[in-house]
Formats: structure tokens, C-alpha cells, sequence
């Protein structure tokens, strides 16, 4: 090969190599299915999904190099797309023996207090479950609380599709007390303004660890997001997100 030639033979690699450095990497993308109105967690504000938990699982995926691709539904969806391996990841999910037997469940990632809240006048107190037992107790359809109150079949529970209408059965008198997450539920109030008319029970029903799920047959995605949740617990990244938000 002459001189000529041999330069025009390596300019060509050297070009072909920079074509295929400059060339995107092809992206991946996870579907994220959440509750679509559970704030300040996961909600939908000016056409973007945020929330303290919603930056928490987006902070996982690009520490990954994933694209999320978020999927708003109802709580019976989000487990019913665990349940039937339609979404990749669901959030924010209660431990149970089943849930850890049926998912690959990831954290926990941050620790919720489950509170009790009525009206302002109202004279019910909290010290065992046993005390509520006369009153109507608003819940959300499908969500897990707390085991001893999960199990609780002498209580009165009204069933309702969210916490937003929870709330305003509430200020209705529909039902007497309602139970949920303290950031939550003091979030409703306060979008309805109707804070000052509400209190929280001084007793929580507990303090509840959360997790992220991933279908049982997404074994490998869950290994990766373990790997990420753990460098981003370690080095202070998720409790960052946490206060961030709650010193607002």
C-alpha cells in the first residue's frame, strides 16, 4: 500500500471512530407509576410530575443514566401494574411479608408518621385503637396503614377513592376522623384552607417505613436501583431531597 493510501485508510478509521464517539447513545427508559395526587410525595404541578418522593426515584434513574417516564394512576392501578409486570417501577409502597414475597421492594427510602386527624371541635382522643371504635374513620381505598389498624375489623372504615375526598368528608361531617400521612393530610387542609379548622390527634398510629417495587420479573432493574438507592442513601443524597422539601 503506498504512502497515499495508507494515510487516506487511517484518516477514514480515525473518522469512522469519531462518527461513532459523537453518535448518541441510544436511551433507556423506565415507566414510573405513582398515585397521582398523593403531595407534597408525588403530584403534578404546571404539567410536571414533583414531589419529595418523585425527586427521590428521579435522582435513582439518573443515577443509572434512565430516562423515567411517568405514569400517574389511581393506588389500585399503581399495585395492579406491579401485580401484572406492566410498569417497571411503582412508589411508594408499604412492607408487608406478602409485599416483600410478591415485588422486589427497594429501601426503605424515607419513614412516614401516620396520623389521625378531626375537626377542630371535635372532642375524640387516640390512646388505643379500641378508643375509636364509636366513630366513622375515613380511609383510602386500598392503601395500608398501620398492621394493628389494618387488621382492625371492629372499627367503622369508610372507604373513598383519595385523600382529597377523605378530607372533605371530613369537613362535612361524613365521617368523624380520618387517617394518613401527616405531610399529607396537613397539605389537603391547607389547599382547601381549611387548615385552622382541623387537628391532629397528638398520638400517631405509627411511624411507617416506605418502599419502591419493581415486579418480580424485573429482577436485574431492581439490582441496579438497589445499587443506586444505596450510594444515594450513603452519601446523603435522599435525606438532602427529604429536608429540602419538609423545611419549606
Amino acid at each position: 500500500m503506498t504512502t497515499t493510501r495508507l494515510l487516506a485508510a487511517l484518516l477514514l478509521a480515525l473518522f469512522a471512530a469519531a462518527a461513532l464517539a459523537a453518535a448518541p447513545a441510544r436511551a433507556e427508559y423506565w415507566t414510573i407509576a405513582s398515585e397521582d395526587h398523593f403531595p407534597p410525595y408525588n403530584y403534578s404541578f404546571n404539567g410536571k410530575r414533583t414531589g419529595i418522593d418523585t425527586e427521590i426515584v428521579a435522582a435513582l434513574v439518573k443515577e443509572l443514566g434512565i430516562t423515567p417516564v411517568y405514569r400517574p394512576l389511581s393506588w389500585s392501578e399503581v399495585v395492579r401494574s406491579m401485580d401484572e409486570n406492566t410498569a417497571d417501577v411503582g412508589f411508594q409502597f408499604i412492607a408487608s411479608p406478602a409485599r416483600f414475597a410478591q415485588y422486589n421492594m427497594i429501601g426503605p427510602f424515607r419513614t412516614g408518621t401516620t396520623v389521625f386527624m378531626v375537626r377542630k371541635d371535635s372532642s375524640i382522643t387516640f390512646d388505643r385503637l379500641e378508643d375509636l371504635t364509636p366513630y366513622r374513620i375515613g380511609v383510602v381505598d386500598g392503601f395500608s396503614y398501620a398492621p394493628d389498624f389494618d387488621a382492625a375489623t371492629y372499627l367503622e372504615k369508610v372507604a373513598s377513592s383519595s385523600n382529597v375526598v377523605n378530607f372533605r368528608r371530613l369537613m362535612l361531617g361524613r365521617v368523624d376522623v380520618i387517617v394518613g400521612d401527616l405531610h399529607v393530610l396537613n397539605f389537603m387542609a391547607k389547599q382547601d384552607g381549611r387548615l385552622r379548622d382541623v387537628r391532629v390527634l397528638s398520638k400517631p398510629l405509627g411511624l411507617i417505613p416506605r418502599y419502591i417495587a419493581l415486579p418480580k420479573a424485573r429482577k436485574e432493574k431492581a439490582e441496579k436501583l438497589q445499587a443506586a438507592f444505596v450510594k444515594l442513601r450513603d452519601d446523603g443524597t435522599i435525606a438532602r431531597i427529604v429536608d429540602s422539601w419538609l423545611a419549606e
